[in-house]
């Protein structure tokens, strides 16, 4: 490119300017790229004080003709929108008259940006005449930002376009109105599309009103596991201003808006959960997997004052609640809880050995210790710990004893672990819960099995492709990779027949398992399980001896 003369181009900027030559300044104008930064600035100051009716006609042609000139340089559109604001008698005069497509957009974009409300009928004019998919989506985001609430209507239709760039576009303007209407075309949108779902939940998740957080909230008890699981990661994400909401689903009784209402509250860890939460215990609810998830979060919770009544979750009949309650004693132990749980084990043999498995698979190491002076515990301790815990739990608590000077009772686990046979069978557990993860671990070892187990999606299919198993159980609700998809991207490697997958879930929708059953699942348990619905369900599908289902119950 030859070099422009700065005297030249100053010269000739203001002499079409003068003469309003539109076309000759515009030409000028194209060039500013191409000159040094003093003389820019000379250029947009005869700009910024050249007549407006010249000067907004201009700069709407040069961005219109050059968007990437208008990227580089804002203050072109910094004096338009300056300029605009003060004559926009002048810019709807344009915006009525011009037929120039290119022209129009960028009136439509600065009308928004600058909130020009005088402008909403024109706005509400050209949304109900033009044809312009272009002219159309800058409409769209201008009522948004504008906040032109009479328009959610009229955007609302566009959620259904067959244009999937006016559909976003509708779904961030309806975003931006923010009013609860909006927001309610925004959710009897969501299911169609898992990716437009997912920028409506954003939408929802950026403004955290109160209606905004209403309907992350229904989207807890939504038939979709992808819209569950975005609001569950969403509302954990947003905190303190999700807790009032959640805990008002504590009063309803679906079991599965219970359950994911207690693992958002328990991930938020807000204190003011925890008497909720009681409450909900000691009302004794009927479904297992509502207690579950109740220790659970309360695990997460410094429960303290009133952390007695955890013990009341170990002489549950279902053993995933057993553990979730060992491991909110484990993190809230102290005296009271102490003298509990030595009465507890003090009952009887049959609730001795309850308590002690309980704790040992759960790796509750405080309560361990606590409890390990006590003969009936120290004995039904080191009883498990050599027959029939697996390795890596014997281990670990083996370690724990010789740390907290228990040399001579770790010792004797060591001397007297009992051989078994090797395990015949590799299994990987998917979850989420590392609760559960411990309880597949025993329960799997139990049956003669290898058990790998994943907290994170990501990392078993990973795994899947290194050291392939020979069985899968997943669970459905996961977060970033669902079991859905996981499923789905095993099959791409390994059919039926070859890897079997079980998804143990929570969830009982139709939905759900027909898209499991799609996916490849092969099927389909719900928690929360035993030992002998795993052993069966392996044995069903021929990865495991009937033999080894004797003695389960």
């Amino acid at each position: 490119m030859p070099e422009i003369n700065a005297r030249d181009f100053i010269e000739e900027l203001r002499f079409d300017i003068r003469e309003k030559d539109m076309i000759k300044a515009k030409l000028v104008l194209s060039k500013i790229g191409a000159v040094d930064d003093s003389v820019r600035k000379m250029a947009l100051f005869e700009l910024n004080r050249a007549d407006d009716a010249f000067t907004i006609p201009l700069i709407v042609n040069l961005v219109a003709e050059h968007r990437d000139l208008a990227r580089s340089y804002p203050q072109l559109k910094e004096i338009l929108y300056a300029k605009s604001m003060y004559h926009p008698d002048m810019l709807l005069a344009m915006l009525t008259r011009e037929v120039k497509r290119e022209n129009r957009v960028v009136l439509v974009e600065v009308a928004g940006e600058i909130r020009l409300e005088e402008g909403t009928p024109q706005l509400m004019g050209i949304l109900n005449e033009d044809e312009d998919e272009l002219v159309i989506k800058a409409v769209i985001a201008a009522l948004g930002m504008i906040g032109e609430t009479a328009a959610t209507t009229p955007i609302s239709e566009y959620l259904y376009s067959g244009s999937l760039e006016l559909t976003i576009a509708a779904i961030y303007a309806l975003g931006q109105l923010a009013t609860p209407t909006a927001f309610q075309r925004l959710a009897e949108k969501l299911g169609a599309d898992s990716d437009l779902d997912i920028m409506i939940m954003d939408v929802f998740t950026a403004d955290q009103s109160p209606a905004a957080i209403e309907r992350l909230n229904e989207a807890l008890s939504s038939h979709f596991a992808h819209l569950r699981n975005a609001a569950k990661q969403r509302m954990r994400d947003m905190g303190g201003k999700a807790v009032p909401i959640l805990i008002s689903n504590l009063l309803h009784d679906d079991p599965d808006l219970l359950i994911h209402t207690l693992n958002v509250l328990g991930e938020i860890a807000d204190e003011s959960a925890i008497v909720p939460i009681r409450k909900l215990l000691h009302n004794e609810p009927k479904d297992a997997n509502v207690r579950f998830a109740a220790y659970e979060a309360l695990g997460l919770l410094p429960v303290e004052k009133g952390a007695v009544a955890l013990a009341q979750g170990l002489s549950d009949p279902v053993e995933n609640v057993r553990a979730a309650a060992a491991a909110a004693i484990d993190r809230n132990y102290n005296t009271m809880l102490a003298a509990g749980l030595k009465n507890l084990i003090r009952a009887g043999a049959k609730e001795t050995r309850q308590v002690t498995e309980t704790v040992l698979n759960a790796g509750c190491e405080t309560i361990f210790l606590g409890l390990l002076e006590e003969a009936p515990f120290q004995t039904c301790a080191v009883d498990f710990l050599c027959r029939e815990a697996h390795p890596d739990v014997r281990a670990h608590f083996v370690g724990l004893m010789e740390k907290n000077g228990h040399d001579s009772l770790a010792a004797r686990v060591s001397e007297k672990v009992c051989s078994g046979a090797s395990p015949s069978l590799k299994v990987f557990a998917v979850d989420d819960s590392k609760m559960i993860l411990n309880i597949y671990r025993g329960i799997l070892h139990r049956l003669g099995c290898e058990p790998k187990l994943f907290e994170f999606p990501a990392e078993a299919l990973k795994a899947v492709k290194s050291e392939p198993p020979e069985f899968i159980f997943t669970d459905l609700n996961m977060p970033h990779i669902n079991g859905l998809e996981l499923i789905r991207e095993v099959r791409r490697q390994f059919d039926k027949t070859t890897l079997p997958i079980v998804m143990v879930t929570t969830q009982n929708e139709t939905q759900d398992n027909e898209a499991a059953v799609e996916a490849g699942v092969n099927a389909i348990l719900h928690k929360p399980f035993t030992a002998e619905d795993l052993g069966k369900v392996m044995a069903d599908l021929g990865k495991l001896p009937e033999s080894r289902l004797a003695g389960l119950k």
